[in-house]
């Protein structure tokens, strides 16, 4: 076996132990939740579905962030064409592919059940850009505009602001917020680009 064969070896060991890591964390905090077993497994099976759409990269390629977003946008019915995409062509490494992979596949899910992608009349914006000297950091911005939000939704804190507010923060040193208004739902993520982006040495 080459050198290159055992870089690539070993690569993959260690994307497998960290996706079962992060499917381990999603099962313990569903339990905690208290979810019934129905919306348990429907939860864990698209998030792991998340999880295997960002894990088709090559382990020497990376993963276009665009195509990651489309990806979930098809893979839960969503006709992309009424929304607004824009953001320069990223190629996302595996580790950072992964956990926006979840972010986006709960923004999806949350826009799906109760926020622009839910009403008609409902606006959905999700940009992406470089800030910084040398493009030092990557900037991915959700908005939600004018979704009409019952009294009685729920707010607590979910799985997905825990990918958005301490994943991204523990495990790509970025940060993120998800603000709630009367409109509707603005999720921003800043990732330094050393962390988010494939290097090409």
């Amino acid at each position: 076996m080459t050198l290159n064969e055992l870089a690539d070896t070993a690569e993959l060991k260690h994307r497998i132990r960290r996706l079962v890591s992060v499917v381990r964390s999603i099962a313990v905090d569903m339990i905690a939740q208290g979810q019934n077993s129905t919306d348990s497994a429907l939860h864990l099976a698209g998030r792991v579905g998340a999880l295997g759409r960002a894990a088709v990269a090559p382990i020497a390629g990376g993963m276009d962030l665009e195509l990651l977003l489309l990806d979930e946008l098809v893979a839960q019915g969503v006709q992309p064409a009424p929304i607004v995409i824009d953001g320069p062509t990223v190629y996302l490494n595996a580790k950072s592919a992964e956990l926006m992979s979840l972010a986006i596949h709960e923004l999806v899910t949350n826009a799906i059940k109760f926020g622009a992608l839910s009403q008609p009349q409902s606006r959905l914006r999700v940009l992406w850009w470089f800030t910084g000297p040398g493009n030092a950091q990557l900037h991915f911005e959700w908005v939600e505009e004018d979704v009409r939000i019952a009294a009685d939704t729920r707010r607590n804190p979910g799985f997905g602001s825990q990918v958005v507010k301490r994943l991204i923060a523990s495990e790509l040193r970025g940060n993120g917020d998800m603000l709630f208004s009367n409109e509707g739902l603005l999720c921003t993520i800043e990732i330094p680009s050393s962390e988010a982006l494939l290097q090409n040495d």
